[in-house]
Parts: structure tokens; C-alpha cells; sequence
């Protein structure tokens, strides 16, 4: 049978009760210790990591959203220019007509001008022209067929210098 020996149990109980803080102080504590502050850290850490997951999600939202507000504002830019290129190329183009149409109302007049000068000149020709067939008819006074003669030589006369 088993015996117990009294004293041995008494003298290990003894030194394992003194050996207990002893061990719980120097060893166990430092390691509870130093793994409160490595849990603490990896905490930390771990907060630290989804806080700046958070930001960056943030951020990249709001760089989304502005993006999104540029090219929303290009597009505006962009449209309003297409627009005042438009805008301009109908005033070019209405500015060329109306410029034509001056051209052509100045051309008209030019031409009724000259029209009208040519029509004086040639009047003027005739009455000059009808003075000198008067007066040569009356210098020579002639018969009916010398007339006819000095009035086709200055009809070719006239033609000569119309040409």
C-alpha cells in the first residue's frame, strides 16, 4: 500500500506554496505581462488598420465623387464651348451674308451708274453726231442720195468708235 509520509508532504506543500509567488513574480507575471501589452498592440494595430481602411475608403469616395464632378464640369465646358462655337459661326456667317448683300446692292448701283453714264454719252454722241450731219448737210446741201451717203460713213463712224 501507499503510505504517506507527513513530513514529505508538509515540507513540498511548504515549498510549493513559497516557490508559488516566487514563480508567479519573477516568471508567470512578466509573461502575463508582456502578453497583455502584445494583445494591447495587436488591439492597437488592428484598430489602427480598420481606422485607416475607414480613411482610405473615405477618401477614395470623395476622389470618386470629385471626379465624377469634374467630368461633369468638363462635359458642361465642353457643351457651352460647342455652343459659343456655334453661336459665333452663325454670326460669321450671317455677318458674311449681309456683307454679300451690300457687295451686291453696291454692284447693282455701280452698274445702274454707269448704265446711266453710258446712256448720256451716247446721247450726247447722237446730238453731237446729229449737229454734224446737220451741218454738213446744210454746207453742201446735197440731194437725197449724197445725204444717205453722210449718214452711213458716220454711222460706220460710230460704230468705229463704239468698237
Amino acid at each position: 500500500m501507499v503510505s504517506i509520509e507527513w513530513d514529505i508532504l508538509l515540507l513540498q506543500m511548504l515549498t510549493f506554496l513559497i516557490a508559488l509567488p516566487m514563480i508567479w513574480n519573477w516568471l508567470l507575471k512578466p509573461l502575463v505581462n508582456k502578453l497583455k501589452e502584445r494583445e494591447n498592440f495587436i488591439k492597437e494595430s488592428v484598430e489602427k488598420v480598420e481606422n485607416e481602411r475607414k480613411e482610405i475608403e473615405r477618401l477614395k469616395q470623395e476622389h470618386e465623387k470629385g471626379m465624377k464632378e469634374i467630368e461633369q464640369r468638363s462635359k458642361e465646358a465642353l457643351a457651352a464651348s460647342i455652343a459659343e462655337g456655334e453661336k459665333v459661326r452663325q454670326k460669321m456667317i450671317e455677318d458674311a451674308k449681309e456683307e454679300g448683300s451690300k457687295m451686291i446692292q453696291q454692284a447693282k448701283k455701280e452698274i445702274e451708274m454707269e448704265k446711266e453714264k453710258a446712256i448720256v454719252e451716247v446721247r450726247d454722241k447722237i446730238v453731237d453726231m446729229s449737229f454734224l450731219i446737220v451741218e454738213k448737210i446744210i454746207k453742201n446741201k446735197v440731194n437725197k442720195k449724197a445725204q444717205m451717203g453722210i449718214v452711213n460713213k458716220y454711222i460706220k463712224d460710230i460704230e468705229k468708235r463704239v468698237n
